[in-house]
């Protein structure tokens, strides 16, 4: 809907180190998006303010910090605003298991902005999340669209831990021409481990 919808859509995410790698992959193919965050410099900052205002931009996505500044406010009353888009959207809720206090300001935030279609993004949430998210953002009347959790393109598989290296080695190149994702509990580990596969000649 953003890429032919007039004006710009507002995507409002909490994962910060997602952002640049969203923006890259959607300007790879030919969509104009950008970021706000704290890793912008002042100068980077006004520059995507500025191709914003001047209905350049199709996807601007602001972490919720970035957006509860009253500069960013002010600024994106100005814009030709499309839609806006909460994604993990059970941030929002005391109920959910990631609560981000700065989501509740989310819903008088946008109320500041104008009246714009707003959609509410999740994969994790129970009926009272669900509930939660809806009434924390005045959307008691929203059409709900749910999908099962079951994915059958997906599968869990427990295995032992041993030389775990050496085992990632030996897996990945038993998938040879296809993709996946490695997990890590912190970033400075996936660091580590990607500068360690790049080195055993795995992209």
């Amino acid at each position: 809907p953003a890429v032919v919808m007039e004006g710009t859509a507002i995507v409002i995410s909490p994962l910060i180190a997602l952002m640049k790698n969203q923006v890259d992959q959607l300007q790879s193919l030919g969509v104009n998006a950008q970021f706000l965050n704290s890793t912008l410099s002042k100068s980077e900052a006004n520059k995507v303010k500025k191709e914003t205002i001047a209905k350049k931009v199709k996807l601007l996505y602001v972490a919720p910090e970035s957006l509860t500044k009253e500069e960013t406010v002010s600024f994106l009353q100005d814009a030709h605003i499309s839609f806006i888009a909460v994604d993990e959207a059970h941030c929002i809720s005391e109920w959910g298991h990631d609560f981000r206090p700065e989501y509740r300001r989310i819903k008088t935030i946008v109320q500041q902005l104008g009246d714009h279609p707003i959609i509410a993004l999740t994969a994790t949430a129970t009926p009272k999340v669900q509930l939660d998210i809806m009434k924390n953002l005045s959307m008691e009347d929203a059409a709900l669209f749910k999908s099962s959790f079951n994915r059958t393109n997906l599968y869990y598989e427990i295995r032992p831990k041993q030389d775990i290296k050496k085992q990632l080695i030996r897996f990945v190149k038993e998938q040879k021409g296809k993709s996946g994702i490695v997990y890590c509990l912190s970033r400075k580990k996936v660091e580590e481990i990607a500068e360690f596969l790049k080195v055993n000649d795995i992209n």
